[in-house]
């Protein structure tokens, strides 16, 4: 064995095996920091002891409880502290959101809230890929009083926008962006269903039928309250400028 230089011996002394060798090789040992190592999860049966060791031996060791739903410490939990438990925030369900939460369209299959489904496009912070998305993102602004995104939304060869809303004399009685602001006023839209999904005529044009359920409130003249079924033949069309997908038409009543 070959000689060791003993802490407690001077630095002249040669050739004399330190007894406490082992004693200063344990305390340059203890001041060199090491890894902990998280043991990985073993299956077991009892849903207590996942890999055979109780959970005081898993805290001696420094072995994390990840199984057990524990989040750590940090360094403290090494020296002896004790574990805390996780809390665990659980997503609403579309069931479970509340009227203001709830998309208008629907959500799509996931069920998506408001926030995260349609209310990014009426805020300008994206725009829809395809028609089906827009024809949602529509319906949901007239049930929102989102109007400019309608108009927005609308192409420019739209009879409606082109030339106004106009009266059987032929008079024309409002702007689009008028008469969306007062059908959001005055009709509760709910209820969208979608029924059609198909190309149209040629590669810049699509259709898109849907069914859905209204009721109006405070419009004289009209059955107060009482739900409505309604559906409609949508005809999509790309803008000029920038290609993207703009509602051109409708043809009430029908979905094919």
């Amino acid at each position: 064995m070959a000689a060791v230089r003993c802490a407690f011996l001077p630095a002249t002394t040669k050739g004399v095996r330190c007894p406490n060798a082992n004693l200063a090789r344990a305390r340059r040992d203890a001041t060199t920091p090491r890894p902990v190592v998280v043991a990985p999860r073993r299956g077991g049966g009892d849903g207590n002891d996942h890999d055979g060791v109780d959970d005081g031996r898993r805290r001696r060791r420094g072995v994390g409880v990840v199984a057990r739903g524990k989040k750590k410490k940090g360094f403290a939990e090494l020296l002896g502290g004790e574990d805390e438990p996780v809390v665990v925030a659980k997503s609403k369900s579309s069931t479970e959101l509340s009227a203001s939460e709830r998309c208008p369209c629907g959500g799509g299959a996931e069920g998506a809230p408001y926030a995260r489904c349609c209310k990014p496009f009426h805020k300008n912070e994206s725009y829809p890929d395809d028609c089906v998305t827009l024809m949602r993102s529509r319906f949901s602004a007239y049930a929102k009083g989102e109007g400019e995104y309608v108009v927005k939304t609308t192409h420019p060869e739209n009879p409606i926008f082109r030339d106004g809303a106009k009266a059987e004399s032929g008079k024309v009685v409002s702007s689009l962006a008028e008469d969306v602001r007062m059908t959001c006023k005055k009709v509760k839209f709910y209820g969208l269903e979608i029924v059609t999904d198909r190309a149209g005529k040629n590669a810049e044009e699509h259709l898109v039928g849907f069914k859905y359920k209204c009721r109006v409130v405070g419009q004289k003249g009209f059955k107060e309250g009482a739900e409505e079924n309604h559906s409609e033949l949508s005809t999509f069309r790309k803008g000029a400028e920038d290609g993207k997908w703009l509602f051109l038409d409708g043809i009430t009543g029908a979905v094919e």
